[in-house]
């Protein structure tokens, strides 16, 4: 896999789609450098996820990190009806003067703008962080599953959604012993 600066280093590049609740729907592997092409593929693995568990009710809002923007991407998956919030650049913080956007970023780029300048949009894209990040965080540093033990995209792409797969079953079991927990502390009534 190439790296930014043209360095190859031997790896893949893992994605996963949650839902609110920190459940992966989607795990993929690719060969490819940067995010930009993942968009579609990896929504329509979550949609397909969704859909084989019984689940009709649509994803409504997609939430990504500026390293997936692909304008005609965008665009696509909104005309599924699907809702995409993407910075469309790198957000410097605490820079005060207006951003000015490339023409090539065209309309998407202005309307995610509108969205993110008003505070409603800013404090749903903020949620970003507190969906996907706690899971590779969880992933990399609690589980230490942070480089795979199989060589080839095949093996590769099987351990990560093994890694997911088990990373979904904790959140169950984890739920399950919360629930468990407040029905103790809870006085019994008759």
């Amino acid at each position: 896999m190439k790296r930014a600066g043209g360095k190859s280093v031997q790896g893949y590049n893992a994605q996963v789609v949650a839902s609110p609740e920190q459940v992966i729907l989607a795990a993929q592997v690719t060969r490819s450098h940067n995010d930009s092409d993942q968009l579609a593929p990896m929504v329509g693995r979550a949609a397909a996820t969704l859909r084989e568990a019984g689940i009709e009710e649509p994803i409504g809002i997609v939430l990504a990190d500026g390293g997936y923007w692909n304008s005609p991407a965008i665009t696509s998956v909104r005309s599924q009806g699907i809702e995409v919030l993407i910075p469309t650049h790198n957000q410097d913080r605490g820079r005060t003067a207006p951003r000015k956007l490339s023409p090539r970023q065209g309309e998407e780029a202005r309307r995610i703008e509108g969205l993110l300048s008003k505070p409603g949009g800013q404090a749903l894209y903020r949620r970003r962080q507190q969906i996907v990040e706690p899971i590779f965080a969880h992933t990399k540093f609690i589980r230490r599953s942070d480089r795979f033990l199989r060589r080839g995209l095949a093996a590769c792409q099987a351990e990560w959604q093994l890694i997911a797969a088990t990373h979904n079953l904790l959140k169950l079991w984890r739920a399950a012993l919360a629930q468990a927990g407040t029905a103790i502390r809870e006085p019994l009534t008759g």
